[in-house]
């Protein structure tokens, strides 16, 4: 089993409602990427801390 990894990104604040609503639509999908490594998404969300908005994702990546 490999170890997770994780992506991050500022969110407009005006979209952080739409972006939260379609990032919890992909926890625990797999996708097969172009390489021939699948990930499997295991946490997805977006976080307000002093009206900045954040997108945090965590996945795994297997081999091919």
């Amino acid at each position: 089993m490999s170890l997770p990894w994780g992506v991050k990104g500022e969110v407009d604040p005006s979209a952080a409602d739409a972006v939260t609503e379609f990032v919890q639509t992909l926890i625990e999908t797999k996708h097969q990427l172009p390489s021939g490594y699948e990930i499997t998404i295991l946490k997805a969300d977006v976080k307000e801390r002093k009206g900045n908005y954040m997108f945090i994702m965590r996945y795994q990546i297997l081999n091919p």
